[in-house]
């Protein structure tokens, strides 16, 4: 199996390139286009239960698998929001990646959520994350640019900027500074990261593109 990124870092999308056997397993409606002879399955990987805490994670309930039964087959890939892609290689560790993020494995990587805690839902991230955890190809999407950061001891980051990070990373929601800069820096709250792992952070975030767009929306009038 080889595979290519382009486009990088706007409009990025995968393209995958499989050999008889050889599969990949994406999010619903990931999906660009494919060679004929790929054979597609859609279910809910691991069952019922699986699925129903991937849709907590903020996924669908089922996912797509795509097997070569020939030679040389490619699928085009692309997530839903204009952005990068990255590709992780996993080898027995784990990584969580934040709702919407995920986009394809292979099929040796377990896509399952994991409680986040009442801290993640005030953070504004929900209460569920994905862990993708096993040994394979992870690729995970952002809106926006990824960045790369290789955390040592603490960093601090917004929120909505999070994409995925090493499950050896602990981290605490927070504010910026106190009251007055929660409500009026419009900061919000962060979060701060200990330990040491990989962080990826996306360049833009979907709130703040809903709050600049919010003044342009039209308004029916009830007169």
């Amino acid at each position: 199996m080889q595979h290519e990124i382009k486009h990088k870092p706007d409009f990025a999308s995968l393209h995958v390139h499989l050999d008889t056997g050889e599969q990949v397993v994406t999010e619903s409606g990931a999906m660009m286009g494919m060679s004929t002879s790929l054979k597609m399955e859609t279910n809910m990987k691991g069952g019922l239960l699986a699925g129903a805490k991937r849709m907590l994670g903020g996924e669908s309930l089922f996912l797509n698998t795509y097997t070569a039964e020939a030679e040389a087959q490619r699928i085009d890939i692309a997530p839903s929001t204009p952005g990068d892609i990255e590709h992780l290689a996993l080898d027995g560790n784990a990584v969580m990646v934040q709702s919407g993020s995920y986009m394809a494995c292979t099929p040796g990587i377990v896509v399952d959520s994991k409680w986040g805690g009442a801290k993640s839902f005030f953070g504004g991230e929900g209460l569920f994350m994905l862990k993708c955890s096993g040994a394979g190809d992870l690729w995970i999407s952002s809106y926006g640019a990824i960045h790369l950061i290789e955390v040592e001891n603490t960093y601090v980051v917004d929120t909505s900027h999070i994409v995925a990070f090493d499950e050896t990373l602990t981290f605490n929601v927070r504010s910026v500074g106190g009251m007055k800069s929660l409500f009026f820096s419009s900061e919000g709250l962060v979060c701060e990261f200990s330990g040491r792992g990989r962080l990826w952070i996306q360049t833009r975030n979907a709130p703040a593109i809903a709050a600049f767009l919010h003044p342009f929306r039209k308004v029916k009038s009830n007169k």
